[in-house]
């Protein structure tokens, strides 16, 4: 049977003395989670760290524990005990200062916490320990969203810089494989990706640009039919005039026509 978490120790809102320090060279021998409410001035790897209000740190057991108040000092706390591969499964930072943006949920499980470890009442062993997973699930969700969110925005600049350069470059007889290995990947992977961040597949992208130009090109110059088609990158002119009708219904003599 799995261990249930133990609480040794909590608060919730809980308030020291203004510029209070907290120091255990050799940790408490147990996680204890930290909610700063006001600034602290944290040691983290022999370096001091400004920790803003509405931050986080999960200590690990044995580890040494060092904060002090800016000025007020204000946090919520649980120390407890609990088996470290749930810990590691959730993926929750260890000795490091971390936030997240929805923090709503978070005060309620520390009051809860609180109140269940003061009243002791009948299964408070069973309902601590569903309350401490519900705090550390809740953070570790929250956490991985805000990571998710920083990927997704990276990968999405990365990606427009790839879409930049294919539609920057439209006479180049792009292949699949080609625009692939622009984002090292594989095309498959390459082109569900696309398709998420631009709602189109990267084909699609290509051949949108590709006619758009060619209007341009139709409208304002004497190029013939298989210039432009060379142009953006046709090698068969019924590839292009075939694409053209199919966007326009026309053909790009008809459409020049019609000017």
């Amino acid at each position: 049977m799995e261990k249930l978490i133990r609480v040794n120790y909590c608060g919730y809102n809980y308030y020291n003395s203004d510029y209070d320090i907290i120091d255990r060279p050799k940790g408490s021998g147990d996680y204890l989670l930290l909610y700063f409410l006001t600034p602290m001035k944290v040691l983290l790897k022999n370096e001091l760290v400004r920790a803003p209000a509405k931050s986080f740190l999960l200590y690990t057991p044995n580890h040494r524990q060092w904060y002090q108040a800016v000025k007020r000092f204000g946090n919520s706390f649980v120390h407890f005990e609990c088996d470290g591969n749930f810990i590691e499964e959730l993926s929750i930072p260890l000795n490091q200062i971390f936030y997240i943006e929805n923090t709503s949920k978070i005060q309620e499980y520390f009051r809860w916490i609180e109140n269940e470890f003061i009243n002791k009442t009948i299964f408070h062993e069973y309902q601590q320990d569903a309350n401490v997973k519900s705090l550390l699930i809740e953070i570790a969700r929250n956490f991985r969203s805000a990571e998710t969110s920083v990927v997704k925005s990276t990968r999405r600049q990365e990606f427009e810089k790839i879409r930049y350069k294919i539609l920057g470059n439209l006479g180049h007889p792009w292949t699949a494989e080609e625009m692939a290995a622009l984002a090292h990947m594989s095309t498959s992977q390459f082109y569900a990706i696309y398709q998420e961040e631009f709602n189109q597949t990267p084909k699609a992208s290509l051949i949108e640009a590709r006619m758009e130009y060619a209007k341009y090109l139709l409208r304002n110059n004497t190029l013939k039919i298989n210039q432009i088609a060379k142009m953006i990158g046709y090698q068969n002119e019924y590839h292009f005039i075939r694409h053209f009708k199919k966007r326009f219904g026309v053909t790009p003599g008809q459409y020049r026509k019609s000017l």
